[in-house]
C-alpha cells in the first residue's frame, strides 16, 4: 500500500536510516529505494516492508491488537496486526516481498505478531 509519510528525522551518520510517521505511527527503518534527496519536515510517497536476516518468527497475537513496537534501541521490531496473504495490516500496511508468509496459510485473517531485524521504506516517484 502506499503512503504518504512525514520524515521526521535523518541519521547523519547511517544514510539509509530514516524516520517516518504515517497516520500517527512512527518507526525508523532504511530506506532501500531513494530516487531523489529527502528532507525532515515534508511528505513523501513510499511502501514500507521488512527485513529478516535469519528465520521468520510469527506466532498467533491473542490480544488482537495492531502495533509497531521498537525492540531497544536497535532495529528490530515487533510488528503485531492481521496476517493477509502478501501483507501484514499493523495499523499500517508492511508488505511481505519476499513471501515469508506462503508458509503460513493457516494463519491468514489472523491477528499475529512477528519480529523483524529492520523496516524497509522504499521511496516512490512523485
Amino acid at each position: 500500500m502506499i503512503y504518504k509519510a512525514l520524515v521526521k528525522g535523518l541519521d547523519t551518520h547511517i544514510e539509509a536510516e530514516v524516520t517516518l510517521e504515517i497516520d500517527g505511527i512512527e518507526f525508523t527503518g532504511f530506506s532501500s529505494v531513494c530516487p531523489y534527496e529527502i528532507e525532515v519536515g515534508k511528505k513523501y510517497p513510499v511502501l514500507i516492508g521488512f527485513t529478516i536476516f535469519d528465520e521468520l518468527m510469527i506466532r498467533e497475537n491473542k490480544e488482537g491488537i495492531k502495533d509497531i513496537t521498537r525492540i531497544d534501541l536497535g532495529y528490530q521490531y515487533y510488528i503485531r496486526g492481521v496476517l493477509q496473504e502478501d501483507s501484514i495490516d499493523a495499523g499500517i500496511v508492511l508488505t511481505d516481498e519476499d513471501e515469508y508468509f506462503s508458509e503460513y496459510p493457516h494463519l491468514i485473517g489472523e491477528h499475529v505478531e512477528i519480529k523483524v531485524d529492520r523496516i524497509s521504506i522504499e521511496f516512490l516517484s512523485n
